[in-house]
């Protein structure tokens, strides 16, 4: 179970690394006058600072739950 637990959290941070960079993507894009055509259309800035805004929380929602998952603690197991 152990093995488990540690699999768990560290989907959990890579999940929330994952995150953190699309919404600094979306920040990047929203600080600079880049334009992003979709269909022909012009995507507007608000969509870009909304899904950053989205992504952070759940970036910061990943960490969170991993700092809670606790591993339990190693002990010592002789081999008989």
């Amino acid at each position: 179970m152990t093995e488990e637990m540690l699999m768990q959290k560290i989907a959990l941070i890579t999940s929330g690394i994952v995150f953190g960079l699309l919404a600094l993507s979306h920040a990047i894009r929203w600080l600079s006058p880049v334009e992003i055509l979709v269909n022909g259309q012009i995507l507007p800035f608000i969509t870009s600072l909304s899904s950053g805004i989205i992504l952070a929380l759940l970036s910061i929602w990943m960490f969170l739950a991993a700092r809670k998952t606790k591993l339990p603690k190693n002990e010592n197991k002789e081999d008989n």
